[in-house]
């Protein structure tokens, strides 16, 4: 059972190595991706354009975007490439097999 204030969202065992993963969670898509045993919830709407970010691909533990290779840390959702687009993070709980977020989607400052 996830602490107070978070929400399961997943299981652990369905994430795949590097890979995105789309769920819901306050009404917004979020983006999860599994490195080892940690995950991390970035919202899955790159500001540039809007592609989805579950859709691109990890180098380390950035996210880059399928379209047009806009990088995201996924720990802070700052920009990699410049200082003038952030995504929305959420704090991830792992508890057994359940994959639990609490946050909102307002970009972290």
């Amino acid at each position: 059972m996830p602490s107070p204030g978070f929400q399961t969202v997943a299981h652990l065992s369905d994430l795949r190595e590097g890979e995105g993963h789309v769920v819901q969670y306050a009404g917004v898509d979020v983006a999860l991706f599994r490195l080892g045993e940690e995950v991390f919830a970035v919202e899955n709407t790159c500001p540039h354009q809007g592609a989805s970010l579950a859709e691109g691909w990890l180098e380390g533990d950035r996210v880059v975007c399928p379209w047009h290779a806009w990088c995201f840390e996924l720990r802070t959702g700052r920009m990699t490439l410049g200082d003038y687009a952030q995504i929305a993070t959420f704090e991830v709980e792992i508890e057994a097999d359940q994959v639990a977020l609490r946050g909102n989607a307002t970009p972290l400052a």
